[in-house]
């Protein structure tokens, strides 16, 4: 919705757009003398200003034909001046259709014409086009590379050929465009830097047009970056961490107040220029931000100015979403989400937006326009409880989201609508159809989604985290409770297909975190069915709106499920405390057990009698129970770790349950004990590492070790190139945090440069690709990520992704990771413990670590005793 609209020549609106082709109309009725190929030339010409006066009349499928007529005679005499100037012009009228493909098409015609003449300033401009073309598809990284490609610019990229002819206009469209970019993927860190750039260049140029533009797109990026502070402020509440939520809410607010700022600033430059569009733009941005900031009158003021202004735009799918989303903006998303009734106003004044967006689509011939018309006016009738009506609205918006590939994407959206109104209507057979064929659909395009443009695309958990646990809700309701279940029943199969429909979630919760499918591929072999030996058994847990769900996948195959009636809010509270009695300990060295037993009564005793002959556990939890170290249960007279050994594992699917072969293990040893620091934040020293990385030295044959200044990223990098190493350790500062950005490990090196007082970081992603760029299928696998002294923030449901994705990422068997900061002396001892006993094959990791954790718990030693201390999360293996 916020995408830039750099015009790249001297032109205003629908008369300057095609100021070009009448150009070229006068030049050849006054210049040439008439012959056959004139009469061509001017029979083209006329094509040509037909086509204008349809696109200025707001007929832009009508002025396709003449212009379509034109570009064929211009092709056949190899006149790429007009081929250019055609194929621009169909470009456009396509974009105001919404038909991007052939778009993207008309823009490589006219790209080739640019080459053919020469014309490197148009060239830039038009690839500047052709990528704002690519990110309205949601392909932003696609246009990334067509803009830029990295930071000194690739040869041929638009930013690199506007630079190079001198093209400040040019820059600053491809600046624009790729900030733009970068925000719609997610980085709105790196979309401000090129959008300041562009502005200031912008100002010095003096074009209040490109101004606005830039200004409501760097209103759009701090708005996201503000949105991600008020969600880490929310996550903080949730985990009762009210001072740390409370610093995050004051950046959320101002973020949000500057975003304001541009998005006024930016506002009224349009309204000087009576640039419609770009109010409406800014409008846009406004509403939400005014919404953010709880002023909700201001809010509907401009909401008010939106609406009257979107009705003097032509008929485009730009004016159709923008109805679209005045409708979704009308009430609080909070109402929405929660599928609250509509009021009579909201409901009246809702269809009429969506009808009239639907006219549009229907003018245009837009299928996605059409369909996401009709879908949320689908969902308007199902608030408010009309079924029969609401199932109509959304059997078309299935049936026109089928008609066009573009408008496929919706197709998941409308199954489960249809799949909610029959689960309202009691129709559950129908029901559980739909939401299987949402959940396939679903499965096909969510890397599509993951990638796609961030002002269209649904928020994960609002809009693909529902659809699987309403499935998986459905499928577990006809489950008898407390009962074994054997392969061949009915309800093992009901059973199991919730299974699968919760470890399809937690595979697309990683993706989904991680922005990227291509390096998270589920395993063949599922977790829970096969072990490490006959003793194994796998509990997987689901949190709903007031239930928790805990089933138990035995040795045997048997299957069981148990359901507690309890809120989320309740749960929450429950998990909290259980944290907080642990970081307590940190303090005072004493153990509340009551939280650690409820949690036990809930999860572990309803299974009693099954477990007896199990001596390991392996968990695969939900929500904020990852946050929380399942090996501190408390029974009432031992610790959960003291009776199994304890593994985890994000999903069923995501790690391999073979057994590994531990022979000649060694170990690339990396530690940093000297105090350390990167931007905004100091990291303590950790006097113990250097003892630590000795001890295990000496216990691992044939290893390394890298410590301080020593352990660069490129040291890392050579000496994985040059040596298969079975474990990889870190002893080092590091976070897991909100957001994939938040998951690093300092390295002892300092960074190069004018920032070289601070260390390097290695991120979870650039270690994922520093691991595969070395590696080949003849090289043993690195059996085991070891990282200790790190941190999360702490009790975050998405902090625990960034832990699981370490070892899922960097394409390793296991990761042992401290789920806060911990002691380092406690550490190393735990660790160099749990090396010991790896090396016994008859012992798997998770064995071995328990019995260096029972250890410390029955230590002598309070400090070393006391449950916070041994308790890591590992991954099963």
């Amino acid at each position: 919705m916020g995408q830039l609209r750099f015009r790249l020549r001297l032109h205003r609106l629908f008369w300057l757009i095609c100021l070009g082709t009448l150009l070229l109309t006068l030049q050849m009725s006054r210049l040439w003398p008439p012959s056959p190929p004139v009469a061509r030339a001017l029979d083209a010409s006329q094509l040509v200003q037909t086509g204008v006066d349809f696109y200025q009349s707001g007929n832009f499928q009508q002025a396709i034909a003449p212009w379509q007529q034109a570009y064929t005679v211009y092709e056949a005499t190899a006149d790429w001046s007009a081929l250019a100037i055609v194929s621009e012009n169909l470009a456009r009228a396509y974009q105001q259709m919404g038909q991007t493909a052939q778009e993207i098409d008309s823009w490589e015609q006219a790209i080739a014409a640019a080459r053919n003449l020469g014309d490197r300033q148009k060239l830039g401009r038009l690839i500047t086009e052709q990528a704002q073309a690519y990110s309205r598809l949601g392909q932003n990284r696609r246009a990334i590379a067509l803009l830029c490609g990295d930071a000194d610019c690739q040869a041929n990229s638009a930013l690199q050929i506007a630079r190079e002819t001198g093209d400040a206009v040019g820059q600053v469209a491809a600046l624009g465009s790729l900030g733009e970019a970068y925000r719609l993927s997610g980085d709105s860190e790196k979309a401000l830097n090129y959008l300041e750039e562009g502005y200031r260049l912008s100002q010095s140029l003096g074009d209040e047009t490109l101004e606005s533009s830039l200004l409501n797109s760097l209103g759009n990026a701090l708005a996201a970056l503000a949105q991600v502070s008020d969600r880490r402020a929310d996550e903080a509440e949730t985990r009762g961490d009210i001072l740390e939520a409370r610093p995050l809410r004051t950046e959320a607010e101002a973020l949000n107040a500057q975003a304001i700022a541009y998005f006024q600033q930016s506002y009224a430059i349009a309204l000087t220029q009576q640039n419609t569009s770009a109010q409406v733009r800014s409008l846009l941005g406004l509403i939400s931000a005014y919404k953010l900031a709880e002023n909700p009158a201001t809010a509907q003021q401009n909401w008010e100015l939106a609406q009257t202004a979107v009705q003097q735009l032509p008929a485009s799918q730009t004016k159709a979403f923008t109805l679209i989303k005045l409708t979704n903006l009308l009430e609080p998303l909070a109402l929405r989400k929660s599928q609250v009734t509509p009021t009579a106003a909201t409901l009246t004044q809702a269809t009429a937006l969506l009808n009239q967006a639907i006219a549009i689509g229907e003018t245009i011939k837009n299928p996605r326009v059409i369909s996401f018309g009709l879908g949320e006016l689908g969902n308007l009738y199902e608030r408010a409880g009309r079924y029969g009506t609401a199932l109509e609205k959304t059997q078309q918006a299935r049936l026109a989201a089928d008609q066009d590939l573009a408008a496929r994407e919706s197709l998941y959206l409308w199954e489960w609508q249809i799949g909610r109104i029959y689960k309202a209507q009691n129709k559950l057979a129908e029901a559980e159809q739909a939401y299987a064929q949402a959940i396939a659909l679903l499965e096909q395009i969510r890397s599509e989604i993951l990638n796609a443009n961030r002002d269209l695309q649904f928020d994960f958990r609002d809009m693909v985290e529902p659809i699987y646990r309403q499935y998986a809700e459905l499928n577990l309701s006809t489950v008898p409770e407390a009962v074994a279940l054997t392969q061949g029943e009915p309800a093992f199969a009901d059973l199991d297909a919730a299974l699968v429909t919760l470890d399809s979630l937690k595979v697309a919760e990683l993706q989904s975190y991680f922005a990227s499918d291509c390096v998270i591929v589920p395993t063949q072999t599922r977790a829970d069915a096969v072990g490490q030996s006959t003793e194994t058994a796998v509990l997987s847990t689901a949190i709903a709106a007031d239930q928790l769900t805990v089933i138990l996948s035995l040795p045997d195959g048997s299957k069981k499920t148990v359901q507690a009636a309890v809120s989320q809010s309740a749960l929450r509270e429950q998990i909290n405390a259980f944290r907080k009695s642990l970081e307590f300990g940190i303090r005072d060295y004493r153990f509340n057990s009551q939280p650690a037993q409820q949690i036990y009564r809930q999860l572990i005793q309803p299974f009693e009698a099954d477990l007896v002959n199990v001596k390991t556990l392996v968990f695969v939890n939900d929500g904020l129970l990852r946050s929380v170290p399942m090996a501190a249960l408390y029974a009432g007279q031992q610790f959960l770790i003291e009776r199994f050994a304890i593994a985890t594992t994000p999903s069923l699917t995501l790690t391999n349950p073979e057994k590994s072969n531990r022979q000649s293990l060694n170990a690339l040893l990396l530690g940093v004990s000297e105090p350390s620091e990167v931007p905004q934040r100091p990291f303590a020293p950790l006097p113990a590492v250097e003892q630590e990385l000795a001890a295990l030295s000496a216990k691992l044959p044939n290893s390394e070790v890298l410590l301080n200044q020593d352990f660069s990223i490129a040291a890392l990098q050579q000496k994985l190139a040059t040596k298969d190493y079975r474990i990889l350790h870190m002893a080092t500062h590091g976070t897991f945090g909100f957001a994939p950005e938040d998951n690093f490990v300092v390295v002892g090196a300092k960074r190069t440069g004018e920032d070289s007082q601070f260390n390097q970081t290695l991120t979870i992603g650039e270690l994922d690709q520093l691991i595969r760029s070395v590696s080949d299928p003849t090289r043993s696998p690195i059996e085991l990520l070891t990282i200790t002294a790190c941190e999360t923030a702490i009790g975050d449901n998405r902090s625990t992704l960034g832990l699981a994705g370490v070892a899922v990422r960097a394409g390793v068997r296991s990761a042992v990771a401290t789920l806060w900061s911990v002691s380092d002396e406690s550490t190393a001892e735990l660790i160099t413990n749990f090396y010991e006993n790896l090396k016994d094959p008859s012992l798997t990791k998770a064995e071995a670590l328990q019995r260096a954790q029972v250890a410390m718990l029955r230590s002598d030693d309070v400090v070393k005793a006391n449950p916070y201390r041994p308790n890591c999360p590992t991954q099963q293996q």
